[in-house]
């Protein structure tokens, strides 16, 4: 028999929907060290100018930078802008 999970990621690919998401596992994309989309968050746990912390499926997402703010945000994604000098991920 097999396990939850594997079964997920077969529909998962049966449907064309990204694993991650179909999971709620976050998926984090940094474009031109100046854009950092993070996918799948639980909602911000810090945020200054030099450092963001999100919640994010049990992990904790830390972006480390200068001028960071956030651009955009909605209940699943969010947009940290600035210059991103280190992205973390913290159990």
């Amino acid at each position: 028999m097999k396990k939850r999970g594997e079964k997920l990621l077969r529909l998962t690919e049966l449907f064309d929907v990204p694993g991650e998401a179909a999971l709620g596992v976050p998926r984090v994309t940094v474009t031109g060290g100046h854009k950092a989309h993070i996918e799948n968050h639980r909602g911000l746990l810090e945020y200054e100018t030099d450092r963001i912390t999100v919640n994010a499926a049990g992990l904790l997402v830390r972006v480390r930078g200068d001028g960071l703010e956030i651009s955009a945000m909605s209940d699943m994604e969010l947009v940290i802008t600035g210059t991103i000098l280190s992205v973390e991920l913290v159990r």
